[in-house]
């Protein structure tokens, strides 16, 4: 039996939401899985074509999570989320994991469920839980509990322009220049805006996109770790975006606009001044993880 998975990229804190906003994007990785005689990976490097392949050590995890027995399979990997660019890259390959050792295994997992496995292989929810549900969600993690997720449908009016550079962030560089504590009045800052852009996102409310947009915890702090983070943003926020954040832990960036012709727009202008960049208008993706045989 030959199971695909699909998995949408995804956008982590979407400016405001530090680890616990997400957002999944119309920009997918494709996964192939059969049973097979022995352990056999294609369409990745060769230094990722063994046991130690996140794909494969996901799937691994998700069979000893339910007490099977792991075993032998092929994986042809087409994937389209470029790696270490804050788009969730990583969580993609957990989620395919996760999602063919139940297929393959005939097993019947829920949405909840495959955020919990995935939750406990990642750290933490906020690629993972939108990549498995589509649009966007907020997360948290109660002490001693379960993943709890609240998902929100995004305007259909919003295009999203997605900046990504041809360099690299590692998020465990990105995690080293964020301060471990903030002030009070930062955090009164942060927790109303991170209702107003869940609300702004969900309504399509330009205003509120816009005034609640201004993270104070994260991206002061990220943006000097990409180069071209003030040239990219100047030019979106001239061109006509509602707003514009950093992408995970970068080096992506992704510009909110409510108008179609503007994002098309911005993508050819942004094109022209950075040749080496790759410029997508993306729509957020509302199905999450898709499984076909």
């Amino acid at each position: 039996m030959s199971v695909k998975i699909s998995v949408p990229a995804t956008s982590a804190n979407v400016g405001i939401g530090f680890d616990c906003l997400g957002m999944a994007v119309t920009l997918y990785s494709h996964f192939t899985f059969d049973r097979a005689e022995a352990l056999t990976i294609t369409g990745c490097p060769e230094e990722f074509c063994n046991q130690d392949n996140l794909v494969y050590r996901s799937f691994v995890a998700a069979l000893e999570h339910w007490g099977e027995a792991p075993f032998p399979i092929s994986i042809h990997i087409d994937a389209h989320i470029p790696v270490a660019r804050g788009l969730g890259s990583s969580s993609a390959c957990t989620v395919a994991g996760i999602m063919a050792a139940a297929a393959l295994t005939g097993r019947i997992i829920g949405r909840q469920e495959a955020v919990s496995i995935a939750t406990a292989m990642e750290g933490h929810p906020d690629n993972v839980a939108p990549a498995i549900m589509g649009s966007l969600v907020c997360s948290y993690t109660p002490e001693g509990d379960l993943p709890q997720c609240i998902r929100y449908d995004v305007n259909h009016h919003l295009h999203f322009v997605t900046v990504i550079p041809p360099y690299e962030v590692h998020t465990e560089d990105a995690r080293k220049v964020v301060p471990h504590t903030v002030s009070l009045h930062d955090a009164v800052w942060q927790m109303g805006r991170i209702s107003g852009m869940a609300r702004g996102l969900e309504t399509g409310d330009a205003k509120l996109i816009a005034t609640a947009c201004q993270d104070r915890i994260q991206e002061p702090y990220r943006k000097d770790l990409i180069p071209d983070y003030d040239a990219v943003r100047d030019l979106c926020m001239a061109g006509g975006a509602i707003a514009l954040w950093i992408s995970g832990s970068g080096s992506t960036m992704m510009a909110a606009t409510d108008d179609g012709l503007i994002a098309e727009s911005l993508r050819a202008r942004i094109q022209s001044m950075f040749p080496d960049f790759e410029v997508l208008v993306l729509d957020c993706d509302t199905k999450g993880v898709q499984i076909s045989l």
